[in-house]
């Protein structure tokens, strides 16, 4: 006899899947997005319905596509433009599927287990490059070191939600623990200073939204800057990123500086729809890149392909439509996070406040690089999302 299995029950092992392989391999992640997209569909077609997917957030995300879909119509390549909001489609349904089946509060704790092993993983691999392989910049399992900062900085508020998360097993709040601390070298070795930044931020926003706890803070703060101070001296890759923060001539700093000079005329000549999605990197440097860049298209580059700062590379991509439409999207996930923050009374850290923190900080760090085209860190973003909702969701029953 053929064994059945649930939706609820497949889509869960798809959600577990997803939380271990969106850290580790953005090919394995997209196997699991379309297994669950597949599961999803077969589904609906033999109950001639849908699953009960909150409605709310579907109609935010609809307007939100549909507005994007405007602008590539738009655009100078439609076809190009087209394919980067399917992309953008398709990046959100790690957040859809989490939310709609982590609906026990075992499912929670095995997705947050599977998701702190991989965070763990990709922590150890980029201590391991640095100290061992001797690279100058942790990388993990990302492409890049200025994709791993951020996405080892969103991990930090899940693991210590997981910390103090009481339906947890013991043991695993201690291998969170000690996750933290991995992921907390692991972003220093990154050397993203957007992230380094991002992460001060964060302890701030903590400290302003629940001003009980500010004494707790400060004593963890005055021990992040002792061991801060004790690393600084030991490794001169951690200086010289330092004393580029200020520095006006260190190359990368200029360049953005041109670069956004760049990005804003490109927005004063495109206002209303832009020059259309993933059109930035042909527009930029084949006719306002500044005589003065260095940073140039050549036989080993194909140049800049994003404005280093989420809302001029949106506002440069998709004009004051797309604009609104970006703000009027992460506003929305703003409110819901900081609402469900307030109603969290039992933690001092709830999922609400990691939602909110993992979000700011990827705005924040946003303003120095443009993260949100890119496809693993936004997939790493909807799902601790939907994780986060879902665990207020489970918390009811």
């Amino acid at each position: 006899m053929p064994i059945k299995i649930s939706l609820d029950a497949a889509m869960y092992q798809v959600v577990l899947l997803l939380a271990f392989a969106v850290p580790l391999s953005t090919a394995l992640a997209s196997v699991a997005v379309a297994v669950g997209t597949l599961l999803i569909i077969v589904w609906s077609v033999r109950n001639k319905s849908l699953p009960q997917f909150d409605a709310k957030i579907l109609g935010v995300l609809a307007v939100y596509l549909l507005l994007q879909s405007f602008i590539a119509l738009m655009s100078g390549e439609p076809l190009t433009s087209f394919r980067e909001v399917f992309g953008e489609l398709h990046r959100f349904f790690p957040l859809i599927f989490a939310m709609t089946f982590i609906k026990k509060q075992q499912q929670l704790c095995g997705v947050l287990i599977a998701s702190m092993l991989a965070f763990l993983i990709n922590d150890v691999a980029g201590i391991w490059q640095y100290f061992v392989l001797g690279e100058p910049r942790a990388s993990g399992f990302n492409n890049s070191p200025t994709a791993y900062g951020p996405f080892v900085l969103m991990q930090l508020p899940v693991l210590i939600y997981i910390v103090q998360l009481k339906i947890m097993p013991t043991l695993w709040r201690r291998i969170s623990l000690l996750a933290v601390g991995a992921t907390l070298i692991a972003l220093i070795l990154s050397m993203t200073r957007a992230s380094w930044l991002a992460f001060i931020a964060m302890i701030m926003i903590f400290v302003a939204l629940h001003k009980n706890y500010r004494r707790v803070t400060a004593k963890i703060c005055a021990g992040l800057a002792v061991i801060f101070l004790i690393t600084v001296p030991i490794s001169p890759n951690i200086q010289e990123r330092l004393s580029t923060f200020i520095d006006l001539k260190f190359q990368s700093n200029s360049e953005r500086v041109l670069m956004w000079k760049s990005s804003w005329e490109i927005f004063k000549d495109n206002p209303i729809h832009g020059v259309g999605q993933e059109m930035f990197v042909k527009v930029y440097n084949g006719q306002y890149i500044s005589p003065e860049a260095k940073e140039r298209t050549n036989e080993k580059r194909r140049g800049h392909s994003q404005a280093h700062n989420n809302f001029l590379n949106v506002a440069c991509e998709r004009g004051l439509i797309g604009l609104a439409a970006f703000i009027g999207l992460y506003s929305y996930f703003f409110w819901k996070f900081f609402t469900q923050l307030k109603r969290e009374k039992e933690f001092a850290f709830g999922a609400g406040t990691a939602a909110f923190l993992i979000l700011a900080a990827l705005m924040i760090e946003g303003l120095m690089n443009t993260y949100t085209n890119m496809t693993s860190i936004m997939r790493e973003f909807w799902l601790l999302s939907g994780v986060m909702i879902a665990a207020e969701n489970v918390s009811k029953r």
